[in-house]
């Protein structure tokens, strides 16, 4: 758990102080809410309900059956590149979470079929995740930072890359 340190009134000493950090169902409420604004129109994205507690065995049989697979990403994104499909799967966790091993290995396989996997600890670095990928609109400003044409970003990038 994340701390601060604050001084004590009465002792004037200091002293470590546990921060609440946002559960992951809340990092991903927020997170939502800001992108149904700031993304661009044509951008596709969806969280797949694989996670939570089953009520019952049954339950958990018709999901099985169906093919619910461990460790799929939060959120994925799908968008049309210049000539080509792309997708991002977005990871998220809480401030000093790890993968589980099925989200490593899910990770792994997006990667290997050409998709990007991200993983993010916080608004900011999910935000950063999918802005430079170019999805967030162009003139948007998110998190402090406002968003240039992908243009731009693919300059950004190639300078980055010398």
């Amino acid at each position: 758990m994340a701390c601060e340190y604050q001084k004590d009134l009465l002792t004037d000493r200091w002293r470590s102080v546990p921060i609440a950090t946002p559960k992951e169902v809340e990092l991903q409420v927020q997170l939502v809410s800001m992108l149904r604004w700031c993304l661009r129109p044509d951008v596709i994205f969806f969280h797949c309900p694989n996670g939570g507690l089953r009520e019952n065995k049954r339950e958990a049989a018709k999901l099985r059956a169906m093919r619910v697979l461990p460790g799929v990403s939060d959120l994925m994104f799908f968008w049309r590149s210049v000539n080509s499909f792309r997708a991002l799967f977005l990871e998220l966790k809480r401030l000093g979470g790890r993968l589980t091993t099925e989200q490593a290995a899910f990770g792994l396989a997006m990667r290997t079929l050409g998709a990007d996997f991200e993983v993010a600890s916080s608004i900011d670095e999910a935000i950063m995740a999918v802005g430079m990928r170019g999805l967030i609109r162009p003139g948007v400003e998110v998190c402090g930072r406002r968003w240039p044409e992908r243009e731009q970003l693919n300059t950004m990038a190639k300078k980055d890359a010398l």
